[in-house]
């Protein structure tokens, strides 16, 4: 997993699953020959399952115009290693006792519905047309809720973050909390644009004259406003709220920001048109308290830990569960409980005298070829199984069977082994 908030979208159920039904995929591979290609603890992945992953992947990787776009081979052996941990969740969660009801299943499914603005019906409709059944569509989110929840339950109790962290990072990013001066502002208008004639320009700079003598002369800025703005803030008095540094035109910011708080500006000539300007109040820039960012502060570490949490989590899932990855050159069968052997010099009979010498370890590239041929031994037992999942995949692509009919029978192959 590349970082924490991937992890968190990818295991917000309903996400892989929806995918798995807006997009018809299964023409895409209809003509793969299934496979067992990985084994988890007692469930098999066959190349089927993948082929789908990948398709979708790929066809969400291309809609957001992902550049560089990554090779089949790369977003297959990525998908190819998420289901192998989703396997590794999955049985944690069975394991500790944890169970998903229909009630969480179906407002999730609600959920789906509502963001999709799918009606009663659409989501059954689209199943169908995959040969896929409403209770295959409950069980992966099913799966998805219960990762969801075993994530929840064992990593989210290890990112515990104290508040010596949390004042630590503080003070290291004091500049990040830095906020701007705002100043509480009032304004009289008088619009002025290129097509107005000189005379009318005249007019206009007459009244704002006027208006600035009788704010001079003691009347209320508010009144005077309200009698002589055309500004759509006439009604409030001119009023602007507070505004931050940046967030104005040069010209009316420059004779802001150099008035005092009460203060009224000159005319004020910008692109708009002439402003009176007043500063009801000035809010110096400053570092924001620690009390006031505390909680965005804390949400971050525990980010960050979740993350490493997460990734150290599921190390100990794969230290103790059998795993095999038949098309993944990199992996190996790992077995949680079996010891690790390193390569030692043992001793033997020599041929032609009694003493005894010593037998060097095979070399680096022997061990290697002789690990790759031990695990294709080890899946050719599988070959009279595949052979029974190529003819159920034939039958599941051609409707003959249904897709929950299709997985009841790679079980139901499984359970030979």
């Amino acid at each position: 997993m590349k970082s924490w908030k991937q992890f968190k979208i990818w295991f917000c159920y309903g996400l892989l699953c929806l995918v798995w039904v807006f997009f018809p995929v299964s023409l895409a591979f209809a003509k793969t020959v299934d496979r067992i290609i990985a084994k988890v603890n007692e469930v098999i992945i066959t190349q089927s399952e993948l082929e789908e992953r990948t398709v979708v992947k790929m066809m969400s990787l291309q809609k957001a115009n992902v550049q560089p776009m990554p090779t089949r081979k790369m977003v297959m052996d990525e998908e190819l290693k998420r289901m192998i941990e989703e396997r590794l969740l999955i049985d944690a969660g069975k394991k500790l006792g944890l169970k998903v009801d229909e009630a969480s299943v179906t407002k999730a499914i609600d959920e789906i519905k509502r963001t999709n603005g799918l009606n009663n019906g659409d989501l059954e409709k689209m199943l169908q047309a995959e040969s896929k059944s409403l209770e295959d569509y409950k069980n992966k989110i099913r799966d998805q809720i219960l990762i969801s929840r075993v994530v929840g339950y064992e990593v989210r109790k290890r990112a515990t973050v104290s508040g010596e962290e949390i004042e630590a990072y503080y003070n290291q990013h004091l500049k990040d909390y830095w906020v701007l001066g705002k100043l509480k502002l009032r304004h009289i208008l008088f619009l002025m644009d290129d097509k107005l004639s000189e005379g009318d320009r005249l007019i206009k700079w007459q009244k704002a004259r006027l208006a600035l003598k009788k704010i001079h002369s003691g009347v209320d800025f508010v009144a005077v406003a309200k009698e002589f703005s055309e500004d759509i803030s006439a009604s409030t008095g001119g009023d602007l709220g507070e505004i931050e540094r940046g967030k104005m035109v040069p010209e009316f910011e420059k004779a802001a920001f150099l008035l005092k708080e009460g203060e009224v500006s000159g005319l004020v000539e910008t692109p708009y048109g002439l402003h009176i300007i007043k500063v009801d109040k000035i809010y110096p820039g400053q570092t924001l308290p620690l009390d006031k960012v505390k909680a965005q502060i804390e949400n971050r570490l525990k980010d960050q830990k979740l993350k490493g949490e997460y990734e150290k989590y599921l190390l100990e899932l794969t230290q103790k569960a059998f795993i095999e990855n038949k098309i993944s050159a990199s992996s190996q069968p790992a077995v949680g409980n079996a010891k690790k052997t390193t390569p030692v010099k043992t001793l033997k009979p020599a041929l032609n005298r009694g003493d005894m010498v010593a037998e060097v370890s095979p070399s680096p590239n022997q061990m290697d070829s002789s690990r790759e041929l031990a695990r294709e031994q080890k899946f050719s037992k599988y070959q009279t199984y595949e052979d029974k999942l190529r003819l159920y995949k034939q039958l599941r692509d051609n409707n003959k069977i249904s897709e929950g009919e299709y997985q009841n029978k790679k079980q139901e192959l499984l359970s030979q082994f």
